[in-house]
């Protein structure tokens, strides 16, 4: 049997995960198990394992619950139910959930072995099948709903359920990339934190954030090996990874359409601009008059306009100063011709962008980048006043809105009271008005050393969530996060959560362990607080 077929076994009998261990790895399979079921589920969910074994009866948690749990996250993994109190209610609830066998206990090696090899080969054919698929360019098929962007990452989603993630790069920067920094298939990427990296020609690199969370099953090797596609901006070819979302409703809130309008009075000229920008993603509006311009400008989020300054001759300065008094927050775009004799007067008003109509092509992305992306390089989160007291943070305790008492325990000098993420954490659960406690100094050891256990075991007396920060150097994008849930019963009996926050830093030198651009810094307070502030 091919080694490279792996199964889980989930029993909180030790001497059963044995058992199971020493009869399928004789015959060449790769057996992981686990006694704890929270952490044989989490395993389950984060590995693709070729088949789980689940035992029915466990005290700390129900298998049945686990095999619900199991399903919603990965709703296609063979289960082998096992059992020494078989009942029809269970027996039935199983085949609702897709069970793919059902084994008592005491069971014998060769009723495991024939179960495992009458199931591996049913799923190697479909595996091989779903590869034949995926070959095809036809497999993945763009849905009918829109693109949406976050800053400059973009999502589109497919017929599959599946979601193509990438990056609308400024004209200035695309054109200077040497090189792409990919995430893997099967990592974990969160909104907001990074998707992948660009390193341009003088070894600058851009991090774009990931517009929702999911788990990677597909990267775009053609990019790889070709960074300058990225110019084309195409949605197509351009596409960095392929996910499966974990709750994209949830993140499709903080995306938005590029919805601009087109205020053009020479059809021409329309066909001219219209096609360059429903190319780049944006959901446009044309009109041919300025009130029908403001109208459509007063139901938009984001309000940008581009203004076909010749076609509206010498009324075109008249209407965009109507459209700064009646829509003042709007981001104005002329389009004018070289050598214009209205440009000077144009630029008296309130306007985002002056481009000749020439270069429209070139600087369409320049323009798009300017109009929608809010946050720019230069935000600092940072305090002002110097202060002896040690500015690190090794402890933050909150009591959150569930009435959850939650501690962040901060092992090494990853936090700062004064500055980049440690600054802006706080301040955000001060703004949210959580009862908060702070306790600056540094954890100078490993969570995994005796005195970093001795913390965390003095910890679960008093908390419902523990979460434990740390970082290590795993060769991935810097500030991208790896976490991890363990579950506890506190002295009281209640079922409480562990959860481990591995982050890849940058490294600049040993002064410096933790440094990001400023849109990674937010992202990765706001991931904090938000783990800080759920209830699990």
């Amino acid at each position: 049997m091919n080694s490279e077929h792996s199964i889980l076994v989930i029993d909180d009998e030790a001497i059963i995960c044995e058992s199971f261990t020493r009869i399928l790895s004789k015959d060449g399979y790769k057996v992981d198990s686990k006694t704890e079921p929270y952490e044989g589920l989490e395993l389950a969910i984060s590995n693709k394992y070729d088949l789980v074994f689940l035992d029915l009866k466990m005290d700390k948690m129900d298998g049945m619950d686990l095999f619900n749990e199991l399903r919603k996250k990965n709703p296609n993994v063979p289960v082998i139910i096992v059992t020494g109190y078989p009942s029809m209610d269970t027996a039935i609830e199983s085949v609702k959930l897709h069970a793919s066998d059902y084994i008592l206990k005491p069971f014998t090696p060769e009723e495991i072995l024939k179960s495992v090899n009458q199931i591996i080969p049913q799923k190697e054919i479909l595996s091989t099948a779903a590869k034949a698929k995926l070959s095809k360019k036809t497999d993945w098929k763009a849905s009918d709903d829109p693109i949406k962007f976050f800053e400059i990452s973009w999502m589109q989603q497919g017929t599959d359920g599946s979601i193509r993630i990438g990056g609308q790069l400024p004209n200035f920067i695309s054109s200077n990339v040497n090189e792409f920094l990919f995430p893997e298939v099967n990592d974990v990427l969160y909104a907001g934190l990074p998707l992948a990296g660009a390193v341009l020609s003088n070894k600058t690199k851009i991090m774009i954030p990931s517009p929702l969370s999911g788990k990677v099953i597909e990267v775009n090797h053609k990019l790889a090996s070709n960074p300058s596609i990225i110019k084309e901006n195409s949605f197509n070819e351009s596409w960095i990874a392929r996910i499966e979302p974990f709750d994209a409703k949830k993140d499709l809130q903080v995306t938005q359409c590029r919805n601009v309008t087109l205020l053009c009075k020479n059809v021409d000229e329309e066909k001219e601009y219209l096609p360059r920008l429903v190319d780049l993603g944006c959901i446009v509006k044309c009109v041919d008059t300025v009130y029908k311009a403001v109208i459509n400008l007063y139901e938009e989020e984001n309000k940008v306009i581009f203004i076909d300054a010749e076609s509206l001759s010498d009324n075109g300065p008249e209407y965009v100063e109507i459209i700064n008094q009646e829509t003042p927050e709007a981001k104005v775009i002329i389009i004018g011709k070289p050598d214009s004799k209205f440009e000077e007067i144009f630029r008296k008003n309130k306007i985002l962008y002056y481009c000749v109509s020439s270069l429209f092509n070139k600087e369409i992305t320049d323009i798009l980048y300017s109009a929608f992306t809010s946050i720019q390089e230069t935000e600092v989160f940072e305090s002002c006043p110097v202060s002896f007291i040690p500015q690190s943070i090794r402890k933050i305790n909150i009591t959150n809105k569930y009435g959850n008492k939650v501690t962040l325990l901060v092992f090494g000098d990853l936090l700062y009271n004064n500055k980049d993420i440690g600054y802006f954490l706080v301040n955000k659960l001060l703004e949210k008005s959580y009862p908060i406690k702070v306790a600056r100094g540094k954890n100078s050891f490993n969570p995994e050393d005796s005195k970093g256990l001795q913390i965390i075991d003095k910890t679960k007396e008093e908390n419902d969530i523990i979460i434990i920060l740390q970082a290590k150097d795993s060769n991935k994008l810097p500030g991208q996060i790896h976490k991890k849930i363990e579950k506890y019963t506190n002295n009281e009996g209640s079922d409480c959560s562990i959860k481990n926050l591995v982050i890849q830093p940058k490294i600049i030198d040993e002064n410096e362990y933790m440094i990001f651009n400023n849109k990674t810094t937010k992202a990765v307070a706001e991931f904090i607080f938000n783990e800080m502030a759920s209830c699990v």
